[in-house]
């Protein structure tokens, strides 16, 4: 039996945790501003388009300098006037080598740092041996060249000396099929990789890497950073085809890239990692910004019930609400990316349903109390023009939010007119950062207008492949960014007539984002509405280096709040740093902040050996 003093205890406690459990939520409550947007900034204090770098202008540049050959107009060029731009680089273009030959410029070939000259073999004239000699004295003066693709096999099998600066010993096969790709560690950030499984649906679902290529064998001295994984599994390693080597010469070195990785951004990191290897320090300026984007969520009209009862046995607002979010929460944990929630209020503008004003209240609170961001979506179903609709949008939303000021737009697939039209529009009066989707433009990091920025997603959440992979790993090392969308569209209004539902649509999504992303926790999760902010200060920044001894000092101009850089060293780790911090991302690799103009950087050994190839 019970004694009265314990059971007045027990009710004691009792009352005393329910006491705390509802003043809890009451204080959630309370200090729940969903009604206002956190990230409004005032635009005045904010660098615009005018403040961004410009080479022209830098007094840096002749250190800086980098040469392309090949033409400006194609892939390959504008990834590498990308490169030269987020880099801080003064690119000089010529349409030839002998152009080249025949410019002021060639004398740089004998300046005391020499510049990377980045080659497209489809616009060099292999006839003969005069573009293969002056490619030889390039390298001898100690220029690094670097071929973004390789040029014909049959043009290499007729061209001993353009094989032996390629590092070409022989070729083995003018096309092999290979299972799979192997990524050494130490080149771009994020560790080794081997692009390939045994699971034959994994490989079904992922597998989309550069798999049919020439098949070289190299020559002494020469670096494999990617290779090629033959489905004979009775190949040596040293045998396999290579698709990233470097063939050393002195004080300069040749890459070569044997495969497409050069035509898009997947470029921008190569040719990073590649200055990498030719330097005993390298250290560039980053943005520093991880988003996961959730593209037309939430949506708050009960649209296309009959599709949502046949494949969930529940209407629209539930699967929204029940099924869609909990697995969005629950991936948000296990991943080093910032949430932003890119709404559109209704899908479909030309039926009477109307979206639900407590529904916005409820997402909004509940985006709020997770740190994410709410942004304003283009999407909809009904063809609906983009100014109809978020005029629409804008008229439901200041029915109960009428402060509420919207600063980030997802404009998908929309082109520059249509986006350009859309910052015109009231509900958009606040927007200072546009997202759109990756469409294979090297210039991912921009402005949209004089004062609105430009980032695309680089990556499907729902859909991520090897390729896409290659391709973050890639950003990451240029640029410390990386963009993640995921299209709520897919599952409210599926193209296709199958029982497919979220959970197969989103399978491998929590998965996927904590595994691949788990070497970059070094780099911040932002909204995008924060990465805005980091793009404005990277594009606008720009430094000198030089070194001391064992310290490395940075001066910096063009400054606004804080700036980021990656440090990358050989063997060598950071002991002390003044004007900023810094940490780890990997071996050889640091994370530097920087809040003043000036910081210098002391180096001293890591201990240990050198990763070999």
């Amino acid at each position: 039996m019970v004694s009265r003093r314990i059971y007045f205890a027990i009710v004691a406690i009792m009352f005393t945790a329910f006491f705390l459990f509802q003043f809890s939520v009451v204080t959630v409550e309370f200090w729940n501003d969903y009604d206002k947007n956190p990230y409004v900034k005032d635009m005045r204090g904010l660098p615009g388009k005018e403040d961004a770098y410009q080479a022209v202008q830098s007094e840096n540049v002749e250190t800086r300098m980098t040469i392309y050959i090949g033409d400006t107009e194609d892939s390959v060029g504008n990834m590498a006037g990308a490169w030269a731009l987020y880099a801080k680089r003064m690119l000089k273009t010529y349409a030839s080598i002998d152009e080249f030959e025949k410019s002021e410029d060639a004398a740089v070939r004998d300046a005391p740092v020499s510049p990377m000259v980045i080659i497209n073999p489809g616009s060099v004239n292999w006839d003969g041996q005069s573009a293969v000699q002056s490619l030889e004295k390039y390298v001898e003066s100690g220029m690094n060249l670097v071929f973004c693709g390789l040029p014909d096999v049959d043009v290499l099998e007729k061209n001993a000396s353009l094989r032996q600066l390629l590092g070409i010993r022989e070729i083995t096969a003018k096309t092999t099929t290979v299972a799979g790709t192997h990524l050494y560690e130490g080149f771009l950030l994020g560790g080794e990789f081997i692009y390939r499984t045994e699971d034959k649906k994994e490989n079904r679902k992922k597998q989309d890497m550069d798999l049919t290529f020439p098949w070289y064998r190299l020559a002494s001295g020469t670096r494999v950073y990617m290779k090629g994984v033959p489905e004979d599994k009775s190949i040596q390693p040293e045998d396999s085809p290579p698709v990233i080597w470097e063939k050393r010469y002195g004080n300069a070195s040749v890459f070569a890239v044997n495969g497409t990785y050069m035509e898009d951004v997947t470029g921008l990191g190569i040719l990073s990692a590649m200055e990498a290897k030719t330097k005993d320090y390298t250290i560039y300026p980053v943005v520093n910004a991880q988003n996961l984007v959730v593209a037309n969520y939430p949506e708050m009209a009960a649209e296309n019930d009959d599709e949502m009862m046949r494949r969930y046995s529940q209407s629209m607002n539930h699967v929204m609400r029940d099924i869609i979010w909990p697995t969005l929460a629950e991936a948000q944990y296990g991943n080093p990316l910032g949430l932003s929630c890119m709404m559109s209020p209704q899908f479909d503008y030309s039926d009477n349903n109307e979206p639900d004003r407590e529904l916005l209240v409820y997402y909004m609170k509940l985006l709020n109390e997770r740190g994410a961001e709410a942004g304003i979506s283009a999407g909809n179903v009904s063809d609906t023009p983009i100014g109809q609709k978020l005029e629409q949008d804008r008229a439901f939303i200041q029915e109960t939010l009428p402060q509420y000021v919207f600063t980030s737009f997802y404009a998908g697939k929309e082109d520059g007119d249509a986006v350009a039209e859309a910052l015109q529009q009231e509900a958009l009066a606040g927007v200072r950062t546009v997202v759109a989707d990756y469409d294979g433009d090297s210039e991912i990091l921009g402005y949209a207008t004089e004062s609105v920025t430009k980032q695309k997603t680089v990556a499907d959440g729902l859909n991520y492949t090897y390729r896409q992979d290659f391709r973050t790993k890639s950003l990451e090392t240029a640029l410390g960014y990386s963009s993640v969308l995921v299209d709520v569209m897919r599952a409210a209004y599926p193209q296709d007539k199958s029982d497919d539902t979220w959970k197969d649509i989103a399978e491998d999504m929590e998965q996927d984002l904590a595994y691949y992303w788990k070497n970059f926790a070094a780099f911040s999760g932002t909204t995008v509405s924060e990465c805005d902010e980091r793009i404005r200060s990277f594009l606008a920044v720009d430094y000198k280096e030089w070194r001391e001894e064992e310290k490395i000092c940075l001066d910096i101009s063009g400054r606004h709040g804080t700036a980021w850089f990656i440090l990358r060293t050989n063997n060598k780790t950071i002991g002390t740093i003044e004007g900023g911090e810094w940490e780890r991302i990997e071996n050889d690799v640091f994370l530097v902040k920087v809040d003043q103009d000036h910081a210098a950087i002391t180096l001293e050994p890591a201990g240990g050996l050198n990763y070999i190839y």
